[in-house]
């Protein structure tokens, strides 16, 4: 069933939107937009994509990369409805009466400080306005099941009401105290972690939707880069999230071994899901790369945007799944 996006589209019955989101820079999110877009286009799904990273638009190169591939080896990979997002035009801003209630009362929450309306925190590039009124296109076109939103680091204005649309956020942060502060301010180890400037105010944007829309947001930390045996920096990190989690209300998920392949899937605009002629990994050989998709299978199946797929399965895939459920329950017999 659809969930339903903030007013401020003046859409009924939306796409379910999810938001990909972290202040940081270097967290894998362009990574996990473009895995999760075609997974579900993989399952059949119709879905609309966003990158509102202007600087960056790592996102707006991967498509690019993934077009260029399926037209030089014909193909035919699945792509989405990309909806590109330009610099603001002075005076284009078309403020529709449901942002103006988000921001509203973003700024009324108790726990909002005023600082947060000023500088680089609202100094936005992209053009709000166009960005609003291809949302209320795309709702008034009936053609899509999701949205895919991939944000820029830091914390700008229009990111922040990307936020406070989303039905399903999608913070991945690299495994260590270094990264994890994006969401817990703590200076000392004595001290009991607090939440982050960002994770504040990200958590008055869901708060903001709960009061204009009535609904919920399925917010998810997914821990990237993890090095493949448990360490004590592993432990000390599920410890801090398992506390502020609480404060915060989102989930964890286990995301994605740091892997070479996925910088090669980039450059030829490729994912796990897609199997293809023509590319070789000069990284690993083909049962890490195998281990690759098992572990964004897995990742899509936490997150539960869609259920499992036969799209997204193949014989290899399922043989390879019982092979490392087996070589794990060997490895414990040993110890």
């Amino acid at each position: 069933m659809r969930t339903s996006i903030v007013p401020s589209c003046g859409v009924q019955s939306p796409p379910h939107v999810v938001v990909i989101g972290n202040q940081k820079g270097g967290s894998g999110k362009s990574t996990f937009a473009m895995h999760i877009i075609v997974a579900l286009l993989k399952a059949g799904k119709r879905v609309a994509c966003f990158d509102l990273d202007l600087n960056q638009l790592t996102l707006t190169r991967y498509l690019g990369n993934r077009r260029e591939w399926d037209r030089e080896h014909e193909q035919k990979l699945e792509l989405p409805d990309y909806y590109p997002v330009s610099e603001e035009v002075a005076h284009r801003r078309a403020w529709s009466r449901g942002v103006d209630q988000f921001i509203s009362h973003f700024k009324k929450n108790g726990r909002a400080h005023q600082d947060d309306f000023n500088g680089s925190a609202f100094g936005h590039s992209a053009d709000l306005g166009q960005f609003i009124a291809q949302l209320r296109e795309i709702g008034r076109a009936h053609k899509h099941d999701f949205i895919v939103i991939d944000t820029p680091g830091g914390v700008q204005h229009l990111s922040l009401v990307a936020h406070g649309m989303a039905d399903t956020l999608i913070t991945p942060i690299n495994d260590s105290f270094l990264d994890l502060d994006v969401l817990v301010a703590m200076e000392r180890s004595d001290l009991k972690p607090e939440p982050s400037v960002y994770a504040n105010m990200v958590w008055r944007a869901l708060e903001a939707r709960r009061n204009v829309s009535g609904r919920a947001t399925d917010w998810i930390v997914v821990r990237n880069r993890l090095e493949s045996v448990e360490t004590n920096n592993q432990r000390q990190i599920t410890r801090v999230l398992d506390v502020i989690q609480r404060t915060l209300g989102f989930r964890v998920v286990r995301g994605l071994l740091e892997r070479p392949v996925y910088r090669e899937f980039f450059a030829a605009g490729l994912t796990v899901f897609d199997a293809v002629e023509g590319f070789k990994s000069e990284a690993e050989a083909d049962r890490p790369n195998l281990l690759a998709r098992l572990e964004v299978q897995n990742l899509i199946r936490e997150i539960g945007l869609i259920e499992d797929h036969p799209g997204l399965e193949d014989e290899a895939f399922l043989e390879l799944e019982t092979t490392a459920a087996n070589d794990v329950a060997t490895e414990k017999g040993a110890s």
